[in-house]
């Protein structure tokens, strides 16, 4: 018997952009009909359940392809980039062989703990074991940092469930002291009309100075040690689809509204005023034209500059048009791969984190240069290993403990609009 292929066809991101495109063109009819009926006095109820439904298929279409485009970003990425060691000492294949044995001996101790390791396991996994880099005044966590193996697979399911973490600029640190960073807002400074021989005004450089911390997040799973003697039992996964999701939420709930005070200082708490709404459940283009321009165009320049918000601040967007005379959607969906969606020319980020609801005094949608928002993560996904805890369920109960701070450096970059 010959071998079977599998013939069924894996539609591409091109692919499922074109079949967006026509929902996309069944959601502006649907909302031009709906006002065409309003003017006449009649019910637009059909033609507003016809725009959520179309709207619905255009929203699973965009996840799809979002996370298809990512997939292949990522392995275009990975097909350029050389291995990196674990102990960052190098690139070049000759630290390939050592990477490779530490991935063995971390899979062996997670499966069957130190009891299943050799003197060299030992020797490697010691150079990762969490220490006080960690946990101040702590010299050993008895846990150890995962494999780089999975490291693009944590760092996919951050960004799948935090819209901070997509936007922002991410500052790795192997330590977990303070780390102070040199702040500057020159955007109001020019240079002076001077006459011949006249004395020049000193206008000096203001610094100031933020400061990223490093909070404590944890989070624990259970695997059964059937589960783990298992010959398909897959480590990986277990990690990335418990514990990536969890941090995720973590991070972006902490980043986006943190208070500031014993937490990260979220980017919406930290924002400052651009514009408020005339109305306290609604807003209009109009004002999201001011929101832009309450941003230095300096700051404007920036590709990490754009809009931020829950995905119902988004639907509400869809259903804007650019003018009573005027009906295109002032929403403008990307037909080009690897294009990001627009507003009035701008990228946007979804943050589930935001408000979720359009009513009074919310801080409903953000706008600027989100390259000033920093995210300070220290080392890399710890797991420390309970073998005792649960051992008479036949249990064995795995630690995730990650550390991170957020800080806007730079108040004016990043602006809100206010509901009334």
């Amino acid at each position: 018997m010959g071998l079977q292929t599998n013939t069924k066809h894996m539609a591409t991101s091109r692919e499922l952009r074109e079949k967006r495109a026509a929902i996309i063109e069944q959601m502006k009819e649907a909302v031009k009909l709906g006002e065409e009926a309003r003017a006449k006095g009649e019910s637009a109820s059909d033609y507003d359940k016809q725009f959520d439904r179309a709207e619905a298929d255009e929203r699973a279409l965009s996840k799809q392809i979002a996370a298809l485009e990512r997939i292949e970003a990522d392995e275009k990425r990975a097909a350029g980039e050389h291995i990196e060691d674990l102990d960052r000492r190098g690139e070049g294949p000759s630290d390939k062989p050592k990477k490779d044995d530490y991935i063995t001996a971390y899979r062996t101790w997670f499966r069957h703990g130190d009891a299943g390791l050799n003197a060299e396991m030992r020797a490697l996994l010691a150079e990762k074991r969490g220490t006080n880099t960690q946990v101040g005044g702590t010299t050993t966590l008895g846990g150890y940092t995962i494999d780089t193996e999975l490291i693009p697979e944590l760092v996919k399911a951050l960004k799948a469930y935090s819209g901070i973490f997509q936007a922002a600029r991410i500052r790795p640190t192997a330590q977990g002291n303070t780390l102070y960073v040199a702040t500057l807002d020159d955007t109001s400074t020019e240079a002076s009309l001077i006459t011949e021989g006249s004395s020049i005004t000193v206008q000096d450089l203001t610094f100031g100075q933020k400061q990223l911390d490093a909070y404590s997040y944890k989070t624990m799973m259970k695997v059964s040690w059937e589960l783990m003697q298992d010959s398909s039992f897959n480590m990986e996964n277990e990690i990335r689809d418990a514990m990536g999701p969890r941090f995720g939420r973590a991070l972006n709930s902490s980043c986006t509204t943190g208070t500031g005070s014993s937490q990260p200082n979220g980017v919406v708490t930290a924002s400052t005023l651009g514009v408020t709404t005339s109305s306290a459940i609604a807003f209009t283009m109009n004002e999201i034209t001011d929101l832009i321009h309450s941003v230095d165009p300096a700051y404007r320049m920036s590709p990490k500059c754009g809009f931020m918000f829950h995905d119902v601040a988004l639907a509400a967007i869809k259903k804007l048009a650019i003018g009573s005379s005027d009906a295109r959607s002032l929403w403008m969906p990307s037909f080009r791969e690897g294009e990001p969606d627009r507003i009035e020319g701008y990228p946007y980020w979804i943050n589930q984190g935001m408000d979720n609801t359009i009513n009074t005094a919310s801080k409903i949608m953000l706008f600027g240069d989100f390259d000033y928002y920093n995210i300070r993560l220290v080392q890399n996904l710890l797991i420390i290993r309970l073998n005792e805890r649960f051992a008479d369920n036949g249990i064995t109960g795995f630690v995730g403990y990650m550390r991170w701070d957020g800080e806007l450096l730079n108040t004016a970059a990043v602006k809100h609009m206010l509901t009334a």
